[in-house]
């Protein structure tokens, strides 16, 4: 099973997510069947949707793109109001990408997406590792498209860079290790030696799955697209001893805004994944820096909580899934209460002090007088009339 530090920090399905996941809750087998839309160049990207009301929230899960991660939390906030999960191109059932896995890509793709299904705007995203890191990176470039943000130990620009040169060293000399396993991998599935009995140490599957969701999982992870995806998106969004800043991290710095008064919800795991490589002082810092990231992401909205939660992983919708369903709620009411306010504003006519009527003629008796003569009438004209609004 691929181990490196590169890939606990994406999308390992032990370390730091160790605890099992609670039972009872699994993803509707209809969703995870392909629905494609045409994004454009030929490419489709499967999405599919459930539950009804408004804001939709969109799921965007980690490095792995396995929407079963979700699975505790998912149904749960379909019985509340509209939700839809969606593969990243390369992921799940979606097509392979066209070009480099980049954060403008990625989040290209989804902006594309939600027009061509016809999704109602704005949306919730609920964003998990690195696709909190996207949810972020799509509100800079979409703002008025997202109502609100619950953010699940998202990745953000400059994480894990040590800044000790031997711990720097043995970081890249681990992003090194990963990056050739997922290249290994990748070639294993081109040559057909991977199957659904049999992944070559390549992957390991969580237990408490359904079969349909263990389905649409092994149905990528047999395919090359899986690995490239992976492989490009581990090269482009870490930094390597040429690039100390990422393409990806970059992407999002340039873009990078204040989310104004735009709920927003950080929960932070304080149980974090150690590499076997890792001294003290690295671990340390890495951990005192993943927290500081996470504080620095809630300042970045005038209404937003920053939750630090000990005893989470970094799969915290699997160790926690109480909290996430808890955020994910607040933050959907808050924007359905906003958007019923401003539908009642505008339905209610508005007040006004006067009427304007337009002038009238009308006759008045003259008294007898000697120029006029007895009983003459004369038109007077009153042009307005301004009587009180009733």
């Amino acid at each position: 099973m691929l181990r490196s530090y590169l890939l606990a920090m994406l999308f390992v399905w032990t370390g730091g997510a160790s605890a099992q996941p609670p039972q009872g809750e699994h993803i509707n087998s209809d969703l995870l069947k392909p629905q494609l839309t045409d994004v454009g160049g030929s490419r489709r990207l499967h999405m599919a949707c459930e539950g009804v009301g408004y804001p939709t929230v969109v799921f965007q899960q980690g490095g792995e793109g396995a929407i079963p991660n979700w699975r505790q939390v998912q149904p749960v906030i379909a019985r509340l109001t509209r939700t839809c999960v969606y593969d990243r191109a390369g992921f799940g059932l979606s097509d392979a990408p066209d070009g480099p896995v980049t954060g403008t890509a990625t989040t290209d793709d989804l902006h594309a997406l939600l027009k061509a299904r016809g999704e109602t705007l704005p949306v919730v995203f609920a964003g998990h590792s690195i696709g909190g890191f996207h949810a972020t990176l799509y509100a800079n470039r979409f703002p008025q498209e997202v109502a609100g943000m619950v953010l699940v130990d998202p990745g953000f620009a400059m994480q894990n860079n040590p800044t000790h040169p031997e711990d720097r060293k043995l970081f890249l000399a681990s992003l090194d290790r990963g990056n050739q396993e997922l290249a290994d991998c990748a070639k294993k599935a081109r040559e057909g030696q991977l199957s659904n009995d049999d992944l070559k140490g390549c992957f390991k599957l969580p237990g408490g799955w359904s079969d349909a969701e263990r389905t649409y999982m092994l149905q990528a992870l047999i395919r090359p697209a899986w690995y490239e995806a992976e492989l490009s998106q581990s090269l482009n969004y870490f930094p390597s001893a040429q690039a100390p800043e990422s393409l990806i991290w970059r992407e999002e710095r340039v873009t990078r805004r204040h989310y104004g008064d735009t709920p927003l919800i950080v929960l932070s795991g304080g149980r974090l994944y150690r590499d076997v490589s890792q001294t003290d002082r690295g671990f340390a810092e890495s951990s005192a820096d993943w927290r500081k990231g996470h504080e620095l992401l809630a300042n970045r909205s005038d209404r937003s909580e920053f939750l630090f939660l000990p005893d989470a992983g970094h799969f915290i919708q699997r160790n926690r899934p109480d909290v996430v369903i808890d955020a994910i709620t607040r933050v959907v009411e808050t924007v359905r209460a906003e958007h019923k306010g401003q539908q009642k504003s505008r339905r209610r006519r508005p007040r006004r002090l006067f009427s304007f009527q337009p002038f009238r003629l009308r006759r008045r008796q003259r008294p007898p007088g000697p120029c006029c003569g007895s009983g003459d009438q004369r038109p007077t004209a009153r042009l307005l009339s301004l009587r009180p609004w009733r």
